[in-house]
């Protein structure tokens, strides 16, 4: 064996490497650590916050050297996107955790060791150039997530945690039959090996080949909650500690679009057979999140359902599947990450105060917190797609790509969902300017929260208000 190339891949996988380490290291830190130095300033977050910065450097510093271990993933322009958004989503929720009454200081260690580990994963999917690499990503995620699901160990959180399980263990086992059919066909299990295969099909095996690529993606839609394999996501979404159900929110999905791209870039020969049916989900998972959204009164269940309804915008650019829908999908991706994780942030600044998740907790909040207000309201407007906010932007790019690949239908089904999203959007807005509070104490959020939801909302604005430096990025990336 040539120790070079591994020497190499080595040094260019060094932000993984750290953060494998170091989750690792802050959860035996945890367990070692009395609970009341693991709050705050504590070891066990200063450990995290040591492994998050060292990592971020290393990320700064590293090669894009193309494949690494011998092919098994690659360190190209796309990941390199992807793994700052693993980072983003861990260092953000890693700032509710410390500031959440959700989960119980004695755990703080596992809840954060635990988080650092699922990044790793995060980074993973986004690098799999082999199917048992994307297997072994979506396993560290999905694991590590049913735990933190149910670590708070309350009858609520282990329902949850036991649902997920049961919907993830059989997505994944549709996913594994897919891969086995996918090397049954090709004998090939590498992503370049089975482009060269698919190269060569004739009409029965290119037939058999779209057979097992929708089991694929049927497995994959489970991360990613896409309709009509969102089953579990609101009851999910409603059982998790809320810094839980934030990066549940953002993480498995930007990955789970990653190794999408991943996977439908070798079977491009044989994408028209697949195209309709993906047409046909956009909608309906668009549709099903938005109009279900309109009944909720629990804030966590809210937010689930409007996770399902940004995924369908989100699938609009995978779908066409052009360059304007990959650049638009990646714009959205970076607004997803900060307009929804900032919106969580508030979400648990506000229901930490009023141990309730209705929305009724939010009103009056314009007057007991007019910052936290403002910012949550920008954060709404965002996601409904309202200038001059940075998810305007994203969602004017994926119309637009709709409408270049001749998808007018499929264009102004989405306006239509956005205008619908806008009212329980707006509902929210209007409970915490128009109603009277139903506690006159004013709001000080935590110190961690103020910093996600400054950094969020700095963002979602500047980036909206000047989005030509990340759009000039983006467009390097495809």
């Amino acid at each position: 064996m040539n120790t070079q190339p591994l020497f190499e891949s080595l040094l260019a996988w060094l932000p993984e490497l750290i953060l494998s380490f170091g989750g690792m290291a802050v959860i035996l830190l945890g367990v070692f650590t009395p609970p009341t130095s693991a709050r705050g300033g504590g070891a066990v977050l200063a450990a995290a916050w040591i492994t998050l910065l060292a990592s971020a450097a290393a990320l700064a510093m590293a090669p894009v050297s193309g494949p690494a271990f011998f092919d098994l993933i690659v360190l190209d322009q796309t990941s390199l996107l992807f793994r700052w958004l693993a980072l983003g989503v861990v260092a953000l929720v890693a700032l509710m955790v410390a500031s959440s009454k959700d989960v119980d200081e004695a755990w703080t260690g596992e809840y954060v060791g635990i988080l650092l580990l699922i990044g790793v994963g995060l980074m993973l999917m986004a690098e799999a150039n082999h199917l048992l690499i994307a297997y072994l990503a979506l396993e560290l995620v999905s694991l590590s997530s049913y735990v933190l699901v149910g670590l708070a160990r309350d009858a609520r959180s282990s329902e949850a945690a036991l649902k997920y399980l049961l919907f993830g263990a059989l997505s994944s086992g549709i996913m594994l039959f897919g891969f086995s059919l996918v090397y049954g066909l090709t004998g090939e299990l590498s992503l370049p090996g089975i482009l060269e295969a698919v190269e060569r099909f004739g009409a029965p095996q290119t037939g058999a080949l779209v057979i097992s690529l929708s089991l694929i993606l049927a497995g994959l839609a489970f991360k990613i909650s896409m309709a009509p394999f969102h089953m579990w996501t609101p009851d999910v979404y409603e059982g998790a500690p809320i810094p839980v159900t934030a990066m549940l929110s953002v993480g498995p999905k930007a990955a789970g679009f990653a190794l999408l791209l991943r996977i439908t870039e070798v079977v491009r020969p044989i994408w028209s057979s697949v195209e309709p049916l993906l047409l046909v989900l956009t909608v309906v998972t668009m549709t099903l999140g938005n109009l279900v959204a309109l009944a909720q009164t629990n804030v966590k269940r809210l937010l689930a359902y409007s996770t399902i309804g940004q995924v369908g915008y989100l699938l609009i650019g995978f779908t066409v599947n052009t360059t304007l829908g990959l650049e638009a999908l990646f714009a959205y991706l970076v607004a997803y990450l900060f307009m929804n994780l900032g919106a969580f942030a508030c979400v648990v600044a506000v229901c930490s105060d009023a141990k309730s998740e209705s929305l009724d907790a939010f009103r009056g909040l314009g007057r007991r917190a007019p910052a936290l207000a403002f910012c949550l309201a920008l954060f709404l407007l965002s996601l409904a797609g309202i200038p001059p906010m940075l998810g305007f932007i994203g969602k004017f790019l994926l119309f637009g790509s709709a409408v270049q690949a001749d998808r007018l239908v499929l264009a102004l089904i989405a306006a239509v969902n956005s205008a619908i999203a806008l009212y329980y959007y707006v509902n929210i807005i209007r409970l915490m300017y128009l109603a009277a509070p139903e506690r006159p104490a004013p709001l000080a959020p935590a110190l961690g929260l103020r910093v996600a939801v400054g950094v969020c909302s700095a963002a979602t604005l500047g980036l909206g208000l000047f989005p030509g430096r990340l759009l000039t990025w983006l467009r390097t990336l495809i």
